[in-house]
């Protein structure tokens, strides 16, 4: 039965479909492809990635099948022909999205551990650290082959710190993180703290001249000694010092370039201390980009935190509010639904920088990347007569730092992508697709508040026109950080209805 193994895990990667091509749609995200079949890893080996496949490896010599296992390969064979055919027509999607009660009972656990954690730790941000383990990701990449690698000792084990070595004929670039999913919080450790996350990421590996994409998802555990205090997030958020926050600049030991100061690991910051690549493959340059799989999980029941209406309590005693419909109505209408239109509708215009003050920093990176590739092919991914049908709220979270509501939102439009001459390469132009996501907001807790509704064309900062941000966000007339909460919402995270799970 061991060559039907091997069979299984190509059926694995027959399946596997690309997602629709809106924003947070997840192009050539590795956390729809069938991995778990496939069981590769991305490993390395002398001086070459490798994809390593566990289900293959076979001991002894071979022996002729039996009726029943040639019965059952031809079935096999004829269901991977029937779902290539099926996919290559546009048909349905074969992956399928974990039940809604899984989600939300992952969910719950999840909640209780981070909050077990902030017993411990006041100043812990979910929203601080997953930008600093999204930072992380980037960086461990960007400078795998390069002297700067030596910059992120602080923040990987010992192990990790010399998983490259030196002069290594590739490099790595375009990455980018689609998504980080909570696994495990600890805290019952003696000496520290830990929290596993999923990374759902692809990147371009250039070697020797030849350039190729890759899909990629990966388990990462970090940890950090028992006891701490976060620091405030602009020590966080990022690879930087946590002592003076400057930009990574250490030392193989550990010593801070521009303070000096010694950081140990995990004994100031979270430090990366096992890594494991769960599945790899390899993916088309414009996958994605012209590729319409059915939607999944948008009948789904709506994944609500368990604790809502106690949260929904807590929000009107903090600022005041006699009924809930005093906060709700403004943020539904001035956030929710004016971000989402213009958030898509500059998507769809190919105009991704003009909606650099309503994004954080990960969100609009990892989109810019994509809206790049459609630049360089004269694509357009239109979403035309884009309304909103549904909106409904799923979570509130607040921390010292920064405050976050997630609402599912159900929505229609025609969705298709033509090339510069107005030809559609995929989609639809006619048939209405129907869809939901959900969306997570964030501010800073304190942030000024606006007596009117904020402007969609202003910094929020100055109240200059939102038409000179720079690519780290910072306003061009008054120089302040927008992308940040400081001053108004921000839209921090896009995730597809059938992998949310809060």
């Amino acid at each position: 039965m061991k060559k039907l193994l091997l069979i299984l895990a190509l059926a694995g990667l027959a399946v596997s479909q690309p997602l629709p091509a809106r924003p947070g749609g997840g192009h050539s995200s590795s956390s729809h492809s069938s991995h778990s079949s496939s069981s590769s890893s991305f490993s390395h080996s002398g001086s070459s990635w490798s994809t390593h496949d566990s289900s293959s490896g076979t001991s002894g010599s071979a022996h002729p099948m039996s009726s029943l296992e040639a019965l059952i390969l031809f079935i096999i064979i004829v269901a991977i022909i029937i779902i290539v055919i099926r996919s290559q027509a546009g048909a349905r999607s074969v992956v399928t999205a974990p039940p809604a009660q899984y989600r939300a009972q992952r969910q719950q656990s999840i909640a209780e551990q981070i909050a077990a954690l902030k017993q411990l730790d006041a100043n812990f941000s979910a929203v601080v650290f997953l930008d600093f383990a999204h930072s992380l990701y980037c960086k461990f990449y960007e400078y795998s082959t390069k002297p700067e690698f030596s910059y992120l000792s602080p923040f990987l084990s010992t192990e990790l710190q010399g998983h490259f070595e030196r002069s290594q004929p590739w490099t790595v670039s375009e990455i980018v993180v689609n998504s980080l999913r909570w696994l495990e919080v600890g805290t019952s450790g003696s000496d520290s703290d830990t929290i596993t996350v999923e990374i759902d990421a692809n990147y371009t590996l250039d070697l020797q001249g030849r350039r190729s994409r890759y899909a990629v998802v990966e388990r990462w555990q970090f940890y950090r000694r028992k006891g701490l205090l976060s620091a405030e997030p602009e020590k966080m958020q990022s690879v930087s010092c946590p002592q003076c926050g400057g930009p990574a600049h250490f030392t193989d030991a550990g010593v801070c370039g521009y303070c000096g100061a010694s950081v140990q690991k995990g004994g100031a910051q979270w430090c990366l201390g096992k890594r494991v690549v769960v599945g790899t493959r390899a993916v088309p340059a414009v996958e994605g980009l012209a590729a319409y799989a059915e939607e999944q999980g948008t009948q789904a029941v709506t994944v609500k935190q368990a604790d809502l209406i106690e949260q929904m309590n807590r929000w009107q005693q903090r600022y005041g509010i006699a009924e809930w419909q005093q906060f709700w109505a403004p943020f539904e209408n001035d956030v929710v639904r004016n971000y989402f239109a213009a958030i898509y509708g500059h998507w769809s215009r190919r105009d991704w920088q003009a909606a650099r003050h309503l994004l954080s920093d990960r969100l609009y990176e990892t989109n810019a990347f994509w809206q790049k590739m459609y630049v360089e092919r004269g694509w357009f991914n239109r979403l035309d007569n884009l309304r909103i049908e549904q909106i409904v709220l799923a979570k509130i979270d607040s921390d010292k730092f920064y405050e976050a509501i997630t609402v599912r939102i159900f929505a229609a439009c025609n969705d298709y992508t033509e090339d510069a001459g107005g030809k559609i390469v995929g989609g639809s132009k006619t048939s209405l697709r129907r869809f939901s996501e959900y969306w997570t907001f964030v501010r800073r807790s304190g942030a000024q508040r606006h007596d009117k509704p904020y402007s969609l064309s202003q910094c929020p900062s100055c109240g200059a026109p939102a038409d000179n941000m720079g690519q780290s966000g910072e306003c061009g007339y008054c120089g302040s950080k927008i992308s940040n909460g400081q001053f108004s919402w921000v839209l921090f995270l896009i995730e597809q209805d059938e992998v949310y799970c809060g």
